[in-house]
């Protein structure tokens, strides 16, 4: 990931319906859309999409969609959030060509780049805008 994606990523707002009430305070958003940090037509991210989806159902993990984006909406990327390892997460990323996911630990959120696997706390709490 370039130094601009990064500091793109860091950016980052979450757009989603509430979490349950039981849901995991330790989760992971993971995306499949534009892969390679590349726009991508829409066929193919719906299509990668619901490939991510299906292995993470097919896998047992319970999903929550959770949609990561620039705060004024003009680029957005649906994703899940999962309750999953670190590892796992950082592996179903780079599945799907993504140059990093985002771990919500505590209710903290981290930015993890998956060519190395390592986390970068982003100094804030995950919430919704």
């Amino acid at each position: 990931m370039t130094p601009d994606q990064r500091e793109q990523f860091k950016l980052a707002v979450f757009r989603f319906e509430p979490l349950p009430a039981d849901w995991p305070t330790d989760f992971a958003i993971i995306t499949a859309y534009d892969p390679d940090g590349l726009p991508t037509k829409l066929d193919l991210n719906l299509a990668a999409d619901a490939a991510l989806e299906s292995e993470l159902r097919s896998a047992g993990y319970r999903l929550h969609r959770i949609t990561g984006g620039s705060a004024d909406g003009v680029h957005l990327e649906p994703g899940w959030g999962v309750p999953i390892g670190l590892p796992g997460a950082v592996e179903f990323g780079r599945r799907y060509c993504q140059l990093a996911i985002f771990a919500v630990r505590a209710g903290r959120l981290a930015l993890v780049d998956c060519a190395d696997g390592s986390a970068e706390d982003l100094g804030r709490d995950f919430q919704a805008v």
